[in-house]
């Protein structure tokens, strides 16, 4: 094998296009720069060139697909349309999935958690992490696989174009894989399913591991090893995810992007090959097709298999009346549920990834609630529950650090606080409208604890 495993994995992160979902939720962090309220932008016209396969082109692919069906254990229904498209084309359909509203969202709860610069321009940071190496994509709205231009005329055989074929077949697999989680698995019908940003990066995680595990499988066949020698074996599993996360991205914008949007970009190849990878040990393909009718409901599943293993839902939490919390003139504009895997970004503001991630590993459930300040900005109300009252005092000690790691100037508007297994993080709350919040989170925890 000329390329290291773990190599191979991270090809598939920065050179693949991932199916995009109707609407980017607040995980996957693709911000615009700032619109008037009320406004969206124009429609965006297509740029570059698209152009249809030749025939040489076409048998390239089909052999390929032939590929794709042997590795993942599942055939076609049909034959997959196949486009080519130059760079300029393809960074205009990343532009074009863009939704301006759902970005805007993204940015107003990430710049409120301390997680985002204000001034950062993070569309053009998208545009240049996404747009990073494309091999080609798989369309879930068209059913198509697209294919860079130069890529598809070297499989053509056409001279001059300086393209790794090794390594663009592999990538080209992974976008088959999701062709056929698209014709056999509902893959189109379940992106389109409402998410809070937890579930939908759990849902991520599914299908891009899905596909690495099946682009690992193709590799391990140049070695003549099974592809269940490696996923029989946890440990084996753990090395290989460990070093695709250590692995250095040298002069990438992934390399460089803030936290809030490597860690869910990454953990959706990385973790999610380790959560497929673990359905494949115990039961084949067949138990990994059976997740997608019954994804995992939460980051939590995906980080811990075993829990998703016993279907450990997580908690369901609801403030009744949150939309009157901080009174008149801060409307409710928007709640969700993070999950433990942001949850551990939001630690790291003030600790280790390693420390982050082990605090947050006793997540029972969160509800965040973003209100519209007066000047503009969002003040947002975090309840959190833990599993136990002591990973709750974890919690709540990393949550606290991270209210110190704000700038000089704004910590009175941050405050922790705890009540048994259950913490509240308030961010841009002024402090007369505190004490109000506080009491009614300890009615809702007593409420909570009664419950238990």
């Amino acid at each position: 094998m000329k390329r290291p495993l773990a190599m191979l994995a991270l090809a598939a992160l920065v050179a693949c296009g991932a199916p995009q979902p109707s609407g980017p939720t607040v995980s996957e962090a693709l911000y615009p720069e700032d619109l008037p309220a009320g406004h969206e932008r124009p429609p965006r016209e297509r740029a570059g060139e698209t152009r249809d396969v030749t025939a040489r082109e076409r048998a390239a692919i089909g052999r390929l697909s032939r590929i794709a069906e042997r590795v993942r254990g599942l055939r076609f229904r049909h034959e997959v349309p196949v486009q080519v498209q130059d760079p300029e084309a393809i960074m205009a359909y990343v532009d074009s999935q863009i939704e301006d509203q759902e970005l805007q969202r993204a940015r107003t709860v990430y710049v409120a958690l301390g997680l985002l610069s204000p001034d950062l321009d993070v569309r053009s940071l998208l545009l240049r992490l996404m747009g990073e190496q494309i091999v080609g994509y798989y369309d879930s709205d068209a059913g198509n696989l697209v294919v860079r231009d130069d890529v598809m005329r070297a499989f053509g055989g056409a001279e001059g174009e300086e393209v790794d074929l090794d390594e663009a077949r592999i990538v080209l697999v992974h976008e088959l894989v999701h062709a056929l989680q698209d014709q056999q698995l509902s893959l189109s019908a379940n992106l389109e399913g409402a998410r809070t940003t937890d579930a939908e990066n759990a849902f991520r995680a599914l299908v891009e591991g899905d596909a690495t595990l099946a682009m690992i499988g193709f590799a391990l066949e140049g070695e003549r090893v099974p592809l269940s020698h490696l996923t029989m074996d946890a440990a084996r599993i753990h090395n290989l995810s460990e070093m695709v996360r250590g692995s250095p991205l040298t002069g990438s914008e992934l390399t460089n992007a803030p936290a809030i949007v490597r860690v869910p970009l990454l953990s959706a190849y990385v973790d999610g090959l380790s959560f497929a990878a673990n359905l494949h040990g115990s039961g084949g393909w067949g138990k990994v097709d059976r997740a997608h009718a019954e994804p995992p409901e939460s980051t939590e599943q995906v980080l811990h298999p075993a829990r998703f293993a016993r279907r450990e839902a997580p908690e369901r939490l609801k403030l009744r009346g949150a939309e009157g919390l901080l009174g008149e003139g801060r409307e409710l504009v928007y709640e969700d549920t993070l999950g433990e895997l942001e949850v551990s970004v939001y630690f790291r503001l003030g600790a280790s990834p390693p420390e982050a991630a082990r605090g947050a590993e006793g997540w029972g459930g969160d509800r965040l609630y973003a209100f519209e300040r007066p000047d503009g900005g969002s003040a947002l109300v975090w309840l959190m529950t833990w599993d136990s009252e002591a990973e709750a005092r974890e919690a709540q000690a990393l949550a606290e650090t991270a209210v110190k790691a704000t700038p000089a100037g704004q910590p009175r508007s941050h405050r922790v606080e705890r009540r048994g297994r259950a913490l509240l993080v308030l961010r841009h709350v002024t402090p007369e409208l505190q004490d109000p919040v506080v009491e009614r989170f300890a009615e809702w925890a007593r409420a909570t604890k009664r419950a238990d």
